[in-house]
């Protein structure tokens, strides 16, 4: 009997499970396959790819956009509509309590180290830090999907450090905001892509 409902589950397309976040800086090219992010062998980031650890919550990625709605007199309807704003989000929770995942949650000044204490300014900030990033998730099949954004910079999202005796380890919740790279004439390829082994 043939399949009505027609599905295509396997290996490929139904995905679960933890994401890996990774930041690089701008200065780093931007990424055309998964191995200019990782070593498909070890694992390992790739020179100038970063690793922000574990996290708490899942890593969320959220498209959404707003529209305009047009009409004429003569018609009781509407007769089109056009995007206005594309807006994409990565979100999360970062569950290692390092000055290094908290300066980049919380838009931190620069570490040093002097003998055994770290040291990081906390300030108003004129500018966000604009970097690249990328979510890749392992599928059960062994092959990586990575969602790569050009740019991204901080979202507005409150971002508390909670110190408590009992209960969850401190997070720092944070969310990106993936940009438009006006260097890039390609419209559907501006903000990112999707790469994905098969």
């Amino acid at each position: 009997m043939p399949d009505f409902f027609s599905t295509a589950i396997n290996d490929n397309t139904f995905i679960r499970g933890a994401a890996r976040l990774m930041w690089a800086g701008t200065t780093i090219s931007v990424p055309t396959t998964i191995a200019d992010i990782i070593n498909l062998s070890s694992y390992a980031p790739m020179t100038g790819w970063n690793d922000l650890g574990a996290t708490k919550t899942g890593v969320t990625v959220t498209r959404n956009n707003t529209e305009e709605v047009f009409d004429v007199d003569q018609i009781l309807g509407n007769i089109d509509t056009r995007p206005v704003d594309w807006e994409q989000t990565v979100t999360t929770a970062l569950a290692e309590a390092s000055l290094q995942r908290m300066q980049v949650a919380w838009e931190g000044g620069s570490i040093s180290t002097a003998g055994s204490e770290e040291t990081m300014g906390i300030g108003n900030p004129l500018t966000y830090t604009k970097r690249r990033l990328a979510v890749l998730i392992l599928k059960s099949d062994n092959k990586v999907r990575a969602h790569v954004y050009r740019l991204v910079t901080r979202g507005a999202v409150e971002s508390s450090a909670v110190y408590n005796k009992t209960g969850d380890q401190v997070t720092f919740p944070v969310q990106f905001r993936a940009l438009a790279d006006t260097s890039v004439s390609d419209v559907n390829t501006r903000v990112g892509v999707v790469l994905n082994q098969v």
